[in-house]
């Protein structure tokens, strides 16, 4: 029977350590004068220690000295007042705000009195990131449905305009003010209803599922008209590297519209976290090129930005939901491939198939 017990307690103990080493949450213990007595693995890893190594050691030994005062005084509260206090941390760390959710809780003895405290906190960075970017995703939908809307009004009154300057422009005399004045509008409204449809187009895109062949020049061409004037705004410079001789790809145009769009709309949302003022290496770069892989000609396209990086915490889970690009690229028979390192750049490709070899894939399969 003691045996028993013996091989129960240790197996409990087993048990226990078993769940606490693979719960998703840092959990550390410290004592009545917040001095770490034990942790997890999980908030070894975060820390960059071992777990051993915790025991003796308070919260400035590892956070500065602001955050390591604000959990002395969480701590002191627990103490206090003998219950259970939540709190949702928020802090920058390498040029990256962490989200944590902390829960600590006041540890008794058998008498009742308070011996220390039993803390476990959960990281929320991702999951929060990720309700943005979906938000914002949700946010840009209705916008599109409302830009189209707006544009379809446009576009009536703007062909009037137009009409109006070219019957003026045909009335005038060669050379004169009212000659010039007139080609200026028409040459102005045209650019505006060039703006209009290109935007009509990109919003009405996704009911399209026909291919056609289509130049990167283009693509990229047309994006920026659209989004040109709001990287403008943000003060990020443009360097476009796209060659004339480049071969044509067979896509469905707004598709590979979109995913130019949400590359951009990402390059400039990284690059004015990390500049929020103009900046000299506030810059995107479209790069283009021809490549060979496996004996079949591609066309990959870069976009290169030296902007907050993607955090190494996001998992590639985390990443194919960020870049909902992944699976129009795969349909086109491309790959999409990233390289970034956190707090220092992002390169992300598009590789597809140039338009002779997509017959030839397709003939393979």
């Amino acid at each position: 029977m003691q045996k028993y017990k013996k091989e129960a307690f240790l197996t409990s103990e087993n048990t226990c350590k078993l769940l606490y080493e693979n719960l998703p949450v840092k959990i550390f213990y410290k004592d009545k004068k917040s001095i770490y007595l034990f942790c997890n693995e999980n908030f070894a890893r975060y820390l960059h220690i071992k777990t051993e190594e915790i025991a003796g050691k308070t919260d400035y030994d590892f956070f500065p000295k602001d955050i390591a005062k604000e959990y002395r005084k969480y701590d002191k509260e627990v103490i206090r007042s003998g219950q259970r206090k939540d709190k949702e941390r928020r802090y920058w760390k390498d040029e990256q705000e962490l989200i944590f959710y902390t829960i600590k809780v006041p540890v008794k003895d058998e008498k009742g009195n308070i011996i220390g405290i039993l803390g476990m906190a959960l990281d929320m960075t991702e999951k929060v990131k990720l309700e943005k970017d979906t938000e914002r995703s949700r946010h840009l939908a209705l916008l599109g449905e409302l830009a189209a809307g707006v544009a379809h009004e446009i576009n009536n009154p703007i062909t009037g305009v137009i009409n109006c300057a070219q019957i003026l422009l045909n009335k005038s005399s060669e050379g004169s003010r009212e000659k010039n004045l007139a080609s200026r509008i028409i040459k102005e409204g045209d650019r505006i209803a060039n703006i209009v449809s290109k935007l009509i187009s990109f919003a009405q895109g996704r009911d399209v599922k026909e291919k056609t062949m289509a130049s990167i020049h283009e693509i990229v061409s047309d994006i920026l008209t659209l989004a040109g004037t709001q990287l403008r705004k943000d003060c990020i410079k443009i360097k476009l590297n796209i060659p004339g001789n480049l071969p044509k790809i067979l896509v469905n145009f707004q598709e590979i519209q979109e995913v130019f769009m949400n590359l951009i709309s990402n390059a400039r949302y990284a690059l004015n976290q990390k500049y929020p003022k103009s900046h000299s290496n506030k810059i995107l770069e479209i790069l283009a090129e021809e490549i060979t892989m496996h004996e079949h000609k591609f066309v990959k396209t870069t976009f290169y930005n030296h902007g907050t990086g993607i955090p190494a915490y996001i998992t590639e889970h985390g990443i194919r939901a960020k870049y909902l690009s992944y699976g129009i690229v795969n349909n086109h028979g491309g790959k999409l491939t990233i390289d970034s390192i956190e707090g220092k750049y992002t390169k992300i490709s598009i590789i597809l198939p140039a338009i002779r070899e997509v017959f030839l894939l397709k003939q393979k399969k």
